[in-house]
């Protein structure tokens, strides 16, 4: 079992010695890895699968993987593409295999609860900000969403990557990233109007969204 660690950041030259340390068979390296990316990875596991339980088991299967192939990495990508590349699919996978329930459950409380030693974050900014009524209704129209544009929007607007980065993550073309989002985009105003029949809370969530002013 990974020993649990607190988080650290590390620059870019410090993650690449890291990841050679793995390479040589250094766990402890590996075990620093783990503490830098299991609660990011956890949380995006979390938005896709919709349950706290599968969301550990994508962490702990996407790690594995990783642990097992790391010996593999050329540094042709960034580390954190490769790593977020294995949730996605494991998340994917996951959901393929099981059939969860279609509304979210409420985000476990941090000041409560370590799931099997992996912290959650606060949410961002941008979701704290919204009407309570409306980042419900946002938060379940996403879970109504399939698990590639799923996986898609969540990279985008919970872990700020860029188009480049999701499309070094799930394996496509910037532009096809860009048409992917619009689509989710169109779906979720959709779904949230016949949710809510709210226009106005429609068309705020869709700015915000697409990060335009209204």
């Amino acid at each position: 079992m990974v020993a649990e660690l607190e988080p650290v950041t590390y620059g870019h030259d410090e993650e690449i010695l890291l990841i050679q340390r793995c390479q040589a068979g250094d766990r402890l390296a590996f075990e620093e890895i783990f503490s830098m990316y299991r609660d990011d990875v956890f949380r995006f596991s979390y938005l896709v699968v919709r349950d706290g339980s599968l969301a550990q088991d994508v962490v702990q299967e996407a790690f594995l993987k990783v642990f097992r192939s790391i010996e593999k990495f050329q540094f042709r990508s960034s580390f954190k593409s490769w790593l977020y590349r294995v949730a996605v699919n494991e998340a994917i996978t996951i959901l393929r295999r099981r059939k969860v329930k279609e509304d979210l459950e409420p985000m476990p409380d941090v000041s409560r609860e370590r799931t099997a030693g992996y912290a959650q974050r606060d949410w961002q900014p941008e979701e704290a900000a919204m009407e309570s009524e409306e980042r419900a209704v946002l938060r379940w129209a996403i879970g109504q969403l399939d698990p590639v544009h799923r996986s898609v929007v969540v990279l985008k607007y919970f872990h700020e990557f860029s188009d480049t980065e999701i499309g070094a993550v799930i394996g496509c073309p910037p532009g096809t990233v860009k048409s992917r989002l619009h689509r989710a985009r169109e779906l979720l105003r959709n779904t949230m109007a016949r949710k809510m029949g709210r226009p106005d809370l429609v068309a705020l969530s869709y700015a915000r969204l697409s990060n335009n002013p209204v």
